[in-house]
């Protein structure tokens, strides 16, 4: 699809085009505007936009990720740059934060490859770039998982070699992935909203969710507010005592976690721990 560049950026039916020109959009939909607003707008069939969809809320949390990830790169190579030498909490912490994209990004792409598209498949032909480009995605990402396995804190000029060559693939990574997202966002999700309804994706949704751990629901509401998270778990039938039984721990525990290294990251610096949330302590889960 016709790129377009971050400068000429639009928002339509609630997606955000950097990379993907509304014309092409709409031809390789099939449809005008009007149809493709109409889609993805609430109606008897489906009670929430089509930005609201988990769909659209897990992709958001992977460009949350992406742009923590490149804040702590960028940080973090000032740094080393700078001749201030490594340390090995930031060592430490890229690890975790690259383990933990590495996973959700592979589990994201088994949930719409393995359930996902073959539901979609059922009626309407799935655009192939969804899924071979994931291929490539998945390629760099591996690439980025080396090189911050490969980072020393004894070693300062090969930190700075690699640190330059992570912030490199990781820009290319970063760059590929949005666009990829924002083609599934506005050619995807109007095609399911077309030939399927929200009961239907209800079910398909249900059965995800039974192969996800709390922390990896925990991950999908990772940019939400408070507030947002419930509703969004609320929206997704996750029953009320379920949500605080096993998934305000899980998210207590990812913000002091993942969330808290990320943070330290992009501080260049350590950073106390979040306190107590709600009656939950950070690694009560």
């Amino acid at each position: 699809m016709a790129t377009t560049g971050v400068g000429s950026a639009v928002e339509v039916a609630g997606i955000t085009l950097e990379y993907t020109s509304l014309e092409h959009a709409l031809k390789a939909l099939g449809m005008d505007q009007q149809t493709l607003e109409k889609h993805m707008a609430t109606s008897a069939a489906w009670p929430f936009p089509g930005h609201l969809d988990g769909w659209k809320v897990s992709h958001n949390a992977i460009r949350f990720d992406m742009e923590n990830m490149l804040a702590a790169i960028v940080k973090t190579k000032a740094q080393v740059d700078g001749g201030k030498p490594l340390a090995e909490w930031q060592v430490e912490a890229f690890k975790v934060v690259m383990g933990d994209l590495h996973h959700t990004v592979h589990k994201h792409h088994d949930h719409e490859e393995e359930i996902f598209f073959p539901w979609m498949e059922s009626r309407f032909k799935v655009p192939e770039k969804m899924g071979t480009d994931h291929k490539t995605i998945m390629s760099l990402l591996d690439k980025c998982r080396e090189l911050t396995g490969s980072l020393k804190s004894s070693n300062n000029a090969e930190a700075q070699s690699v640190l330059s060559d992570l912030h490199t693939v990781f820009t290319q990574l970063r760059h590929l992935m949005r666009q990829h997202l924002e083609e599934e966002e506005i050619v995807g999700l109007p095609l399911l909203r077309k030939h399927f309804n929200a009961k239907e994706l209800a079910k398909v949704e249900k059965k995800i969710i039974a192969s996800m751990k709390p922390s990896d629901v925990a991950w999908v509401l990772r940019p939400l507010s408070p507030a947002g998270k419930k509703e969004t778990m609320t929206r997704l039938n996750i029953p009320g005592l379920v949500q605080r039984l096993v998934f305000l721990p899980a998210i207590a525990k990812d913000d002091c976690t993942i969330i808290h290294a990320y943070k330290e990251l992009a501080a260049g610096e350590r950073l106390p721990l979040p306190g107590r949330k709600k009656g939950f302590m950070c690694f009560s889960a």
